[in-house]
């Protein structure tokens, strides 16, 4: 719906007048400033949809004088027989094109535009290749950012762990107090090595139109953040981290939902009740699983998934945090699609120091292809067990 400036006014004075008769909270005010509303709304679809035209009309104009630039200079290359390139049916046909678009061209002349010869129009569809590299979106599974990370200059980092405190008795007068004292553990890390080889040829590296030594690391760099929080869930253990849903203390304490191949906002709330006082835990689960959590309420219609009203903080589910972490399973029957956890208390990741890239020119010297091998040092390892609560959807 089109609106003149006029009719803009005309409703913009009609309110002012309502204010002015009724008062603000009026209902007559009311209805006069929603038609208001509506009608600035169509004002403004209006004017932003002529501002685009506009701006377009002027990119394509710029657009085709670069082409016809260019298309003049291979021209002027091609002159045959002495004969000035701008007397050809071709250029006469390509400049009034321009000029005037297809209602400018006579028959003969739009016969000669082409797309299969260069020099009869196809020069003015050549390809061109976009500055920016678009990439399809790898999820990488957080747990890096919520877990204790220590960097090391040994492959391997021993942890000490106080499992139980001494027990204090009470004792009658002069009566013996008993002797107790705590109790230790160790956990031992081994950092495994994540390495990837990149080949690549000379050509490409001189050809390229991007800078191809940024894009490899940038993808290394991606790769290993995805293989490393893979196996921060999924991992066995054995030449690689161990997965906090692999641990087998974490499995022996899993809670079961209370409906096979399904979980409800009770189980949700039963699950924040699993660990100690002390703990800060958050929710994990991926992103199918957090959209169904999004539909459960409890009888009284309150949603286990609750936006903060506080600026800057979370949202929450059943009064927890959560994060997202896509290698975790869907909700299926017997999947552990859903845990809540202190990571930064419950898995430590280490990194050894430093990311070595080995660069050989000479394996493939006679082909002209060049290798990168990345290699990095790292692990995880699930340190204190009672510090996850895992859900376990029923069998059906």
């Amino acid at each position: 719906m089109d609106v003149t400036p006029n009719e803009v006014k005309e409703a913009v004075e009609a309110l002012r007048k309502s204010v002015d008769q009724y008062g603000q909270e009026s209902a007559q005010t009311k209805a006069i400033s929603e038609k208001v509303e509506k009608t600035l709304l169509a004002h403004d679809e209006h004017n932003a949809k002529i501002v685009a035209d506009m701006l377009a009309e002027q990119k394509k104009s710029l657009e085709l004088e670069e082409r016809v630039k260019g298309f003049e200079l291979e021209l002027a290359k091609k002159q045959v027989s002495g004969k000035n390139y701008k007397d050809g049916l071709e250029y006469k046909a390509i400049n009034n094109l321009v000029k005037f678009g297809e209602k400018g061209l006579e028959v003969e002349q739009f016969k000669t535009l082409r797309m299969d010869t260069g020099t009869s129009g196809g020069y003015l569809t050549t390809t061109e290749m976009d500055n920016q590299l678009l990439k399809q979106v790898t999820e990488i599974s957080p747990v890096r950012q919520v877990s204790r990370v220590k960097t090391t200059s040994k492959k391997t980092l021993e942890i000490p762990i106080r499992t139980t405190i001494p027990v204090a008795t009470y004792e009658g007068e002069a009566g013996a107090g008993n002797e107790s004292q705590s109790v230790y553990a160790n956990e031992q890390l081994t950092a495994y090595r994540l390495t990837v080889t990149i080949p690549f040829t000379m050509d490409l590296l001189m050809d390229s139109q991007f800078d191809l030594m940024s894009e490899i690391n940038a993808d290394v760099a991606e790769a290993f953040a995805f293989g490393e929080g893979n196996k921060f869930v999924l991992g066995t253990g054995a030449k690689q981290p161990e997965g906090f849903l692999v641990n087998p203390a974490v499995i022996a304490a899993t809670s079961t939902s209370g409906t096979g191949g399904a979980i409800s906002i009770d189980d949700l709330f039963t699950l924040t009740g699993a660990l100690k006082v002390g703990y800060n835990p958050i929710f994990a689960f991926n992103r199918k699983t957090l959209a169904y959590i999004r539909t459960l309420k409890d009888g009284a219609g309150s949603y286990a998934w609750q936006e903060s009203l506080v600026p800057n903080a979370p949202a929450t589910i059943a009064g927890s945090p959560y994060v997202v972490m896509q290698d975790m399973p869907d909700i299926a029957a017997s999947s552990k699609s859903v845990i809540y956890a202190d990571f930064l208390r419950g898995y430590t990741i280490t990194d050894r120091t430093g990311m070595t890239m080995i660069r050989d020119e000479t394996s493939g010297k006679k082909n002209a292809i060049v290798e990168l091998t990345f290699h990095r040092w790292n692990t995880g390892q699930v340190v204190l067990p009672e510090a996850f609560a895992l859900l376990t959807t029923k069998a059906t």
